[in-house]
């Protein structure tokens, strides 16, 4: 395990902490114990085996199969028989929450082509648009808009220039104005979108430590950003987007509150950052060179 894989597991270990809290504070049963204990261990079991994975293969290539399944899985919801929201992929006994299992590798795959030229980039924000697309058709307002900043965080931090910038952020923009007019009849639970009044409403020592260990997974992965693997600052912005939302009680607080979806989602990541994290800036905005016609 490399130093990158060991410190982004450090960074999930408040928000999990805080998800212990948080089932402690609900009063959860043994099964959800279970569940949650379950998905942590197979998220890391996803992030030690893909860290090892990562020295056999090409990384253009994986960025590639990871954008195809990510869309594959957020039209797989679309396909069910239910009346209301269609998010979830059934797995065994469990439904898994698919856009948060699939949006943080697919946010760093789509990086990987951002810091080529020409077709890639263009190939990149046509997926991503069609990621926004698909979620707004489930619908799922709060990851249009976690999408949207992380989007425009990958422009911002790659100097993509405003032509890009607008390319991109406008047509998200319009997609998820209309995914927040599309009804969401479901209710929120205590313990998955309401953590922080769960706990603000317990003690006000349980707030401000459910609140601590939201903003250390957003602070843990800026500043992992820093070292060089700047996709992951739009994770941490498309974290946020989510935490935020959560206040509202419309969707689910990422690893702090209960849902393996989103735990997975995180292991995945981990295990695919050494696919990814070796990215250069791209030369100019948008613009083919001779190297990237001749592909």
């Amino acid at each position: 395990m490399n130093t990158s894989t060991l410190s982004l597991f450090i960074v999930a270990v408040p928000p999990i902490v805080g998800s212990f809290i948080v089932l402690a504070l609900a009063a959860m049963g043994w099964s959800v114990w279970i569940t949650h204990l379950l998905a942590i261990f197979l998220a890391c079991c996803l992030g030690l085996a893909g860290s090892h994975m990562s020295k056999l293969g090409n990384h253009q290539n994986m960025a590639f199969i990871v954008v195809i399944l990510t869309l594959i899985g957020l039209a797989i919801p679309l396909f069910g028989d239910s009346t209301g929201p269609e998010r979830w992929i059934p797995a065994g006994p469990l439904r898994l929450y698919v856009a948060p299992l699939l949006l943080p590798s697919f946010i760093a795959a789509c990086s990987v082509f951002i810091t080529k030229d020409g077709k890639h980039q263009i190939m990149s924000l046509a997926a991503v648009l069609a990621a926004a697309f698909l979620l707004a058709l489930q619908p799922d307002a709060s990851q249009v808009l976690g999408l949207l900043v992380a989007s425009a965080v990958v422009i911002v931090r790659y100097r993509l220039g405003i032509l890009c910038f607008s390319a991109i952020v406008i047509p998200l923009a319009l997609v998820t104005m209309w995914a927040f007019s599309l009804p969401d009849p479901l209710a929120p639970v205590p313990h998955v979108e309401e953590i922080f009044a769960l706990a603000l409403g317990h003690s006000l020592f349980a707030g401000v430590a459910i609140i601590a260990s939201a903003i250390a997974l957003i602070v843990g992965l800026w500043i992992q950003s820093v070292s060089g693997t700047l996709w992951l600052s739009a994770v941490a912005a498309y974290y946020m987007v989510l935490f935020l939302c959560s206040t509202a009680g419309i969707t689910p607080a990422p690893l702090v509150g209960y849902g393996a979806g989103p735990i997975l989602g995180f292991g995945l990541m981990v295990g695919l950052l050494g696919w990814f994290k070796h990215q250069n800036l791209p030369n100019k905005s948008m613009q083919p060179t001779a190297n990237a016609a001749a592909d």
